[in-house]
């Protein structure tokens, strides 16, 4: 579940505050690369060690660990919460982290794209030129099969005789 910004100010002292709030939506995207990835180191640790304090406490409420250090009052919740503000905070620093990298892989690719449509365009056409004399065209390749088992002078004389059988029949 989310938690509101003013909850979260109310749950972390101002040191704190300072780093989840440079994560909080329009400050994100005016942060420095370094410092982006700085604050999401530091927002990591104390993500850890309220995990650890929360699980710790949940432990000793059960009973299944002693307590450590001296008494520490309160129960698992607000480490719990805590731990909550910092996740959310660091998965805002890494959204940015990955919005910024996609902006700069699809820059670097639109950069590529022209190059090589510039290339393109700066190179001498492949194709020949459109003239009948452009080249000699391919090169004819002889059929080594017959066309046709009957004489040429056979095929005319059948179908004259075709006409001829036919006139006959007719009149």
């Amino acid at each position: 579940m989310s938690i509101s910004s003013k909850r979260a100010k109310s749950l972390l002292n101002h040191e704190e505050w300072t780093l989840v709030e440079q994560t909080l939506r329009p400050k994100v995207a005016e942060v420095a690369e370094a410092d982006l990835r700085s604050t999401g180191r530091s927002l990591r640790l104390l993500h850890d060690k309220e995990r650890d304090l929360a699980r710790a406490k949940r432990r000793v409420t059960k009973g299944t660990a002693e307590p450590r250090g001296g008494s520490f009052p309160g129960t698992s919740a607000r480490p719990a919460e805590r731990t909550q503000v910092f996740a959310q905070a660091l998965i805002r620093v890494n959204d940015e982290i990955v919005r910024r990298e996609g902006v700069a892989a699809r820059t670097a690719m639109l950069e590529g794209q022209r190059r090589v449509l510039a290339a393109k365009r700066a190179a001498p056409s492949r194709r020949p030129a459109n003239s009948r004399t452009a080249s000699d065209g391919a090169a004819s390749i002889p059929n080594t099969k017959r066309g046709s088992k009957v004489p040429g002078a056979k095929v005319g004389s059948v179908s004259q005789q075709g006409k001829r059988a036919q006139a006959r029949k007719d009149g």
